[in-house]
């Protein structure tokens, strides 16, 4: 009994998610009037084990490396240097989609987004 609980348990933890792939989406920001804007987005990650490395931009030719890319627990952190500031971003991944908000420091002020993902099949 405990020999099939442990296989089990092995399997359940080689089911977890894995952000590797192509994703997807929306980068959601709300302007200084208070209107939201929606532009396009797209990631590209490869994990391995909780290293998270790849890409990330608005669109296929616009990318920037990630750097200092996590993933634990279906979280996903990682920072993107831009030529002005360094956009933060903290996600959750659920199956195929990944969900979260990305942050800067830009001119003194902290500004906010929503990004939502799909990961492209």
């Amino acid at each position: 009994m405990k020999t099939l609980l442990l296989i089990l348990f092995a399997a359940a933890g080689s089911m977890a998610a894995d952000a590797t792939g192509k994703w997807s989406g929306s980068l959601i920001r709300t302007s200084g009037e208070g209107q939201e804007q929606t532009g396009p987005a797209l990631l590209e990650l490869k994990q391995e084990g909780t290293t998270l490395t790849g890409t990330a931009g608005p669109t296929a030719d616009e990318r920037h490396n990630i750097q200092n890319g996590k993933v634990e627990d279906g979280n996903i952190t990682f920072e993107v240097p831009t030529n002005e500031t360094t956009m933060k971003f903290a996600l959750k991944q659920e199956g195929d989609s990944i969900k979260g908000s990305v942050t800067r420091d830009r001119d003194g002020r902290v500004q906010t987004a929503k990004l939502d993902l799909k990961r492209e099949k």
